[in-house]
């Protein structure tokens, strides 16, 4: 699995908790969070739950990529290691595993590590268009940074889909904050934004039809950082 190298990047916007459903607007979206729902468990939305202990995302629809982990180079540290992933024990409304990615950030030059997947092996354009959006469940764990950033590499924003120039890697996505317990996040992918500033190209939107997959990402230099995800699920689907 070919690694993210991340572009320039901007401080993360500060997101409100997520409690009982209450709505945090960003500016960069709109991600609603209510404390312990979950669905639970393989369902026609499912896309990854991690109960199954390995690497390959729920085989369905076309589906079934790979999760790696992702590091920069400036000295942060991660764990698990990129190209070996291995599930955490202990996920979502007591399930038995969860992704998880954790370390600690460098103090200073271009920071950032992550967890994600591809939407198909071998990595490939995937049209989610027939979906509204994404559902997951997430928490941080002690002394952990709250800030993290969903993102969808698609066409214009992956190096691999031959659109961006010079500044690839600024995904549509929208920062969120985590709380130390498990709560579900709800976001519609016409709220997804790139990060200002910078990227080439920065068309008006996500294209659904043309998308990788989806990465989780922490920026915040100098932090800790222990993210756990759970219960990915697709909006929208029958």
């Amino acid at each position: 699995m070919k690694l993210k190298k991340s572009g320039k990047r901007i401080p993360l916007s500060l997101c409100l908790v997520f409690l009982g459903g209450i709505a945090c607007d960003l500016g960069a979206g709109t991600v609603v969070g209510g404390e312990g729902a979950s669905s639970g468990g393989k369902n026609a939305c499912s896309i990854e739950d991690a109960d199954d202990g390995d690497d390959q995302t729920v085989v369905r629809d076309g589906r079934g990529g790979y999760i790696y982990t992702y590091v920069d180079s400036s000295g942060s540290s991660l764990s698990p290691p990129p190209n070996g992933f291995k599930a955490a024990s202990g996920g979502a409304q007591n399930t038995s595993g969860a992704l998880r990615f954790e370390g600690q950030l460098a103090s200073s030059g271009e920071v950032y590590a992550g967890v994600g997947f591809s939407f198909t092996e071998p990595k490939s354009i995937h049209d989610i268009s027939r979906y509204s959006g994404l559902s997951f469940m997430a928490k941080h764990g002690p002394d952990s940074t709250t800030n993290v950033r969903l993102k969808l590499p698609d066409i214009n924003t992956d190096p691999d889909g031959k659109q961006c120039t010079e500044e690839c890697y600024n995904d549509f996505g929208v920062d969120f904050s985590v709380t130390s317990e498990w709560t579900r996040y709800t976001i519609n992918f016409a709220d997804l934004r790139q990060e200002e500033g910078w990227g080439q190209p920065r068309p008006p939107g996500l294209d659904i039809t043309k998308v990788y997959g989806i990465q989780w990402q922490v920026v915040s230099p100098g932090a800790k950082y222990d993210i756990w995800i759970d219960e990915i699920e697709f909006l929208g689907c029958e």
